[in-house]
């Protein structure tokens, strides 16, 4: 059975394929680096780079792309950085699960769920080279004290067993129809079912479950690269509605996409050495990435923080509000 990590790898392909990725800008198309590489490559780049054990631009690039996409409400690049941190994450998993005879499966939640709440936790006031180490050490963590709670605290009676499945059923995210009744809790079918519903419980929680569950409905149809086509097909028709055939625009769309930092310091009252310390120190108002070696602001975040409203509009408004405001 697929573990939390299998299930990541699989949803970081679905989102970029065999497509080139950017961790500079996001979009290859307006990147001033020309050189890209696919997501595998990209991903064995960034663990090479990460077990150097030094400073790197890369993973803190990749960092800022994770922040610029939560503020539009996508978290493939929290996952991207997270699938690159996994081979680290897999060894010490073994190792904990040899050393404390607990699930390999039980020890990798814990590790994913910790993670991602790092990096929520991270979200401010954290510089972005800190936060891979910040994950992981989050990871580790939970990964050993939920080995030291099962060691210390796993019930051995029959009936409390069932007691505490019945009572962690309750109070997770699956439905009523999840617990389990009746059931040998010493039975490996059982205990490959509860792995499950807590895998279950987690890629809910955090709004990939309907991801899975199409994944699924592919392959009981036969249709096994049908995910990727769903995928695409929704990206297709979000970018229609902002700047297809309608011509609606978010007015950051009309904007670059990113500004340089003396500019963004400039615009916020704030002087320029104090601004390249901020960001040295996590402070800055603003998120933050590198493009070429030298520090960025994206237009939508500058926006955001001097309360400029970065609404939906017809170019067609546009184009009326300009005649309108030349008129008078």
């Amino acid at each position: 059975m697929p573990d939390v990590f299998d299930c990541l790898a699989e949803y970081v392909y679905s989102k970029c394929g065999e497509e080139l990725v950017c961790a500079h800008v996001g979009d290859v198309q307006e990147c001033q680096v020309k050189q890209h590489h696919s997501y595998a490559k990209f991903r064995s780049r960034a663990v090479a780079a990460r077990a150097t054990r030094k400073p790197s631009q890369l993973w803190e690039s990749m960092v800022a792309m994770g922040r610029i996409s939560d503020m539009r409400g996508d978290g493939t690049w929290r996952m991207i950085v997270l699938d690159c941190l996994v081979p680290f994450l897999r060894a010490r998993s073994w190792s904990i699960s040899k050393e404390f005879y607990r699930d390999l499966e039980d020890v990798r939640s814990d590790m994913f769920e910790a993670a991602l709440n790092s990096w929520e936790e991270t979200a401010s006031g954290v510089p972005h080279r800190e936060v891979p180490t910040l994950m992981f050490r989050a990871a580790n963590n939970a990964a050993y004290r939920g080995a030291n709670m099962h060691r210390d605290e796993s019930p051995t009676d029959e009936r409390e067993i069932v007691s505490v499945l019945e009572e962690a059923s309750v109070e997770s995210a699956l439905k009523a129809s999840s617990i389990l009744h009746d059931i040998d809790p010493m039975d490996p079918a059982v205990a490959e079912q509860i792995r499950g519903e807590r895998t279950g419980a987690l890629w809910q929680r955090y709004g990939l479950i309907d991801v899975v569950n199409r994944h699924h409905e592919d392959l009981r149809a036969g249709r096994r690269p049908g995910i990727r086509d769903a995928l695409a097909t929704e990206a297709m028709l979000a970018r229609t509605w902002v700047s297809g055939f309608n011509h609606y625009y978010r007015v950051s769309d009309l904007y670059p996409k990113f500004v340089a930092l003396p500019a963004a310091a400039e615009a916020l009252g704030i002087a320029k050495t104090t601004a390249y310390r901020m960001v040295g120190a996590g402070s800055f108002p603003c998120l933050t990435t590198r493009i070429k070696g030298s520090i960025h602001v994206p237009t939508a975040a500058l926006m955001h923080s001097l309360s400029v409203p970065d609404v939906i509009v017809h170019l067609d408004d546009v184009e009326n509000g300009a005649t309108h405001a030349g008129g008078d």
